[in-house]
């Protein structure tokens, strides 16, 4: 496939462990172009059956429409690519961790190189070389991927397998959470939760003004609110799915100023 780079214009920056790009893959994708334009103003691109996702100019993701076998049913969701430097020593890390490789080396054209894989958990990735840079580090605006965060049983062996495979210098632990860093940044989260049906995704979030005031439109454009911000640990938080069934968090979040997340 031939798909077209995370970036605008070619960077030449390697950020390993960063999160650089989510791609939507649903069996509706004019469903979730509604859903997602009128929720968050996000526009569209299509080439070559492949969906590019803008927030304002800047392009922020892609959607791809999967086809279900007959009678078979499938779970939208959002695939994160994370940024490697060296995909053979990612695929070894990978395996020797506890990982699987699902498919690759995929080449993708001007996007790079990619592997997909799953953590120990079943949690699906998308390792990505870059063919022109990874995005610049940047405080993100409303609208924007604030965050992605894995759900696990075991947040003890995710943070292993996710710092060396990340590269990450430090791991913040809490209370049920894990927070990955490298380069001065917050990466990604990791958190324990109880189910063993949600266990093992990971799920990204969007930087919004104000959960509370989006849910009624969630509602109304076919999606499903699961958590409420007066029903989130911080009150910032919303988890909702679109109207393909894909699970995403929406967050409030300011930034101290002159800091980046």
């Amino acid at each position: 496939m031939d798909l077209p780079p995370v970036t605008q214009e070619p960077t030449g920056q390697r950020h390993p462990g960063k999160f650089i790009w989510h791609d939507l893959l649903t069996p509706d994708t004019l469903a979730a172009r509604t859903f997602y334009g009128e929720l968050f103003g996000w526009s569209f691109r299509e080439e070559s059956g492949y969906i590019q996702i803008l927030n304002g100019s800047r392009p922020i993701g892609g959607m791809l429409r999967i086809r279900p076998q007959q009678r078979e049913k499938v779970e939208a969701q959002w695939l994160a690519s994370m940024s490697v430097p060296d995909l053979e020593n990612a695929a070894d890390q990978v395996e020797s961790s506890g990982g699987r490789i699902i498919n690759g080396p995929l080449d993708l054209g001007m996007r790079g190189t990619a592997l997909l894989i799953a953590d120990p958990d079943g949690a699906q990735l998308l390792l990505l070389d870059t063919r022109g840079g990874d995005p610049e580090d940047r405080e993100p605006g409303l609208g924007d991927w604030l965050w992605n965060e894995l759900w696990t049983l075991q947040p003890d062996r995710a943070a292993a397998f996710y710092r060396k495979l990340g590269k990450y210098e430090e791991v913040l632990k809490g209370e049920g959470y894990r927070v990955l860093l490298n380069e001065g940044h917050w990466r990604a989260g990791i958190r324990r939760i109880e189910s063993p049906t949600y266990a093992g995704r990971w799920v990204p979030v969007v930087r919004v003004e104000d959960p509370a005031s989006l849910l009624k439109k969630v509602e109304s454009l076919g999606g499903t609110v699961w958590v409420r911000p007066e029903e989130s640990r911080n009150g910032q938080t919303a988890l909702i799915s679109d109207n393909t069934g894909a699970l995403l968090i929406l967050q409030h979040w300011e930034f101290p100023s002159g800091a980046e997340k």
